[in-house]
């Protein structure tokens, strides 16, 4: 028994290849744990960077205006927040082009900005007249910036947007990323987007599209400090207000709310939304019934008659009724019925609307362009050279089929039913 060698125990006498094996082993296991895992190839340490979590630019003066809203790490931190600190600070930087603007941040901040959790981007008005290519061309060529951030216009000055706290966030840009999300999905007035569907929609077919805008509603005092956040109100606040058409790579128009709805509607972007309507067959009267839209389709269809483009339009929508505060018992189809072409009179009314409002600025941010385009190929070839004026001139068809799914538990009005038991 004591000449029997232990199995574990590696000869020392087989040249030492094992032996040499297993050294260089032991030297390439820490390079293998590193590659495998998080954090060690490329690292970037959170003390050496300033996170910017939205983007402001305007111009101003004949320069780029870039504003950041850097997050305050210890502000958001659920150990040392307090109501009285902000959790974000917001700072500018001027120059004659985009990446000279950034690169001067340096001289007035001890960290490299980073823009990899940027969430949103906000055009001032000024800016968007001027031109977004430079934006788009920066988006493009930079690795830190994300095609997913979502793009905005403000009214007035994009650095004023970022300066403003709004109630139940923190940050402010996650905040209004929430908005559009909210919005989109409970009343699509307006539709969420982002750099990427942007350039997307300017290298198209029709060199155009719709950007939400943003601005400072209520009274002329900023909120601004993290202690006006402790009132029960605050004396302004920001909201989504009115689309702005870009065309080519410049702002031309807006559309009000309404007209919004339209394009919308027209765009096929409609997802869930709520209609008024008047009891009345010319829409005339109070629109104190509503439906709740719970699913919407909109087609087009293009037509070439005499040189003319026409464009039919057919909208389909599901809903359930919310208010109603017509005369007529709902438990008869035929009421049902003549509530369903009320309410698609005010559809179509609200497409209407909208048609005549893009029209007027000659921007086709729904895509009438490039439905031609794919039914007729070779017609396009000669009309998209002076489109915005053909689409100007387009004439518009629109149909809307409603069906109500819900009418409620009750057949009538709820006057109409104290009237029936008094």
């Amino acid at each position: 028994m004591g000449n029997v060698r232990p199995r574990s125990v590696i000869p020392a006498n087989r040249d030492g290849k094992e032996g040499m094996a297993m050294k260089k082993w032991r030297l390439l296991l820490p390079l293998l744990a590193c590659l495998l895992t998080a954090g060690c190839w490329n690292r970037v340490e959170l003390n050496d960077i300033a996170v910017i979590s939205a983007t402001g630019i305007d111009w101003k003066e004949g320069s780029w205006v870039l504003s950041y809203q850097v997050v305050i790490p210890q502000a958001i931190s659920s150990q040392s927040a307090t109501s009285s600190s902000a959790a974000v600070n917001v700072f500018s930087t001027k120059g004659s082009s985009f990446r000279s603007a950034v690169s001067k941040a340096s001289q007035e901040t001890s960290r490299r900005l980073y823009f990899s959790h940027t969430q949103i981007v906000i055009i001032g008005q000024e800016a968007a007249r001027k031109g977004i290519s430079s934006l788009l061309d920066t988006y493009l060529r930079n690795h830190d910036s994300r095609e997913t951030v979502s793009v905005y216009l403000s009214k007035g000055s994009a650095r004023k947007m970022l300066e403003q706290l709004i109630p139940l966030e923190k940050i402010p840009g996650a905040a209004i990323q929430r908005m559009i999300t909210n919005e989109e999905m409970n009343s699509s007035t307006f539709r969420q987007m982002t750099i990427h569907q942007v350039l997307m929609d300017l290298l198209g077919t029709t060199h155009a599209t719709g950007i939400p805008g943003l601005i400072v509603s209520g009274t002329n005092e900023s909120v601004e400090r993290a202690g006006q956040l402790t009132r029960t109100s605050t004396p302004s606040k920001v909201r989504l207000y009115d689309l702005g058409l870009i065309q080519g790579d410049k702002l031309v128009g807006w559309l009000n709310n309404e007209e919004s709805q339209g394009a919308m509607w027209l765009a096929d972007h409609v997802k869930k939304t709520t209609v008024p309507f008047a009891c009345e067959e010319n829409r005339s009267g109070q629109k104190n019934s509503s439906v709740r839209i719970t699913h919407a389709k909109t087609r087009l269809r293009p037509e070439l008659s005499n040189g003319n483009w026409i464009m039919h339009v057919e909208a389909g929508a599901d809903g359930m009724l919310m208010e109603y505060n017509c005369e007529g018992d709902l438990s008869k189809p035929k009421q049902v019925a003549k509530i369903e072409r009320l309410i698609e009179g005010e559809i179509t009314a609200i497409m209407e609307n909208g048609w005549k409002a893009l029209r007027k600025n000659g921007a086709d941010v729904i895509g009438f362009g490039s439905v031609i385009r794919q039914k007729y190929p070779k017609q396009w070839s000669k009309a998209s050279d002076n489109w915005e004026e053909l689409f100007a001139g387009t004439e518009v068809k629109v149909k809307v089929k409603v069906k109500l799914n819900s009418t409620g538990m009750s057949g009538s009005g709820f006057k109409q039913e104290q009237e029936k038991d008094s």
